[in-house]
């Protein structure tokens, strides 16, 4: 996970103007110093599409190029959806709208939802059609369309919201607007995702023995806060509170 850390990955949609654009800033930012990883030239052959998006969703910076055909991809927005979960979104993400994503006008957003929802019940309908036991695979399929669903609406709004700078004022600057801000998350110190869950802000403390009177060590009797066992020779040794005390 390391190397995901200390390297730019970047989640598009294949082919056309959105290939381009990715060829041109990963030529950009490596000439720069800057690790890019990306799924047509990290994913081995036979390796995991699923494990390698999840990946991507925790990644430390992710550039996003945003078009038509990425909100209308189930692999596409796992990518995004995993992005958003993991927390940060608005930091780890650097988004690039192309012409075609129709996010700036909410009845084209809307569209979005209805094309996610459509797809969802056309499943469930196809789904009706089996038997139960030969879903492997298929209700994975399912709980994704229900994620996207639900999320679509609110990743297109925080998109919209953001000033992403269209592809020729990129491409014009040499995407150096890009470059400086991943640079400057890059050189922050990144925080673990997915680390285990504070109370408070404070790391939760495991619960000591002599705070705990729920039941006595080494197999000994406990009554209350008395302790009643043996030691070694066989004698009978009584402690109090856990802490023994052997019998002349």
């Amino acid at each position: 996970m390391q190397q995901y850390e200390q390297a730019v990955i970047i989640s598009y949609a294949w082919e056309g103007e959105r290939e381009e654009i990715v060829n041109q800033l990963d030529a950009a930012l490596q000439k720069r110093g800057i690790r890019i990883i990306r799924d047509k030239r990290d994913l081995a052959y036979k390796g995991s599409i699923q494990e390698f998006m999840k990946r991507i969703g925790q990644g430390n910076c992710v550039i996003v190029v945003i078009s038509d055909k990425y909100l209308r991809s189930p692999n596409c927005m796992f990518e995004l959806v995993e992005i958003e979960e993991s927390k940060q979104f608005h930091d780890r993400i650097f988004p690039i709208v192309l012409g075609d994503a129709n996010i700036y006008d909410p009845i084209k957003r809307i569209e979005y939802v209805k094309y996610w929802e459509t797809k969802r019940e056309e499943l469930a309908e196809a789904i009706k059609t089996l038997d139960p036991a030969n879903l492997q695979g298929i209700r994975e399929e399912m709980d994704l369309y229900d994620r996207i669903r639900d999320k679509i609406s609110g990743l297109t709004s925080i998109l919209k919201d953001m000033n992403t700078l269209t592809p020729d004022m990129h491409r014009d600057a040499d995407f150096s607007h890009l470059y400086e801000s991943i640079e400057k998350r890059m050189k922050a110190k990144p925080t673990v995702l997915g680390a285990e869950k504070k109370e408070g802000g404070k790391p939760k403390k495991k619960r000591s023995r002599q705070n705990n009177a729920a039941g006595p060590a080494n197999g000994n009797i406990g009554i209350g806060k008395i302790e009643i066992g043996g030691d070694v020779s066989g004698n009978i040794v009584i402690g109090n509170n856990n802490q023994v005390s052997r019998k002349q």
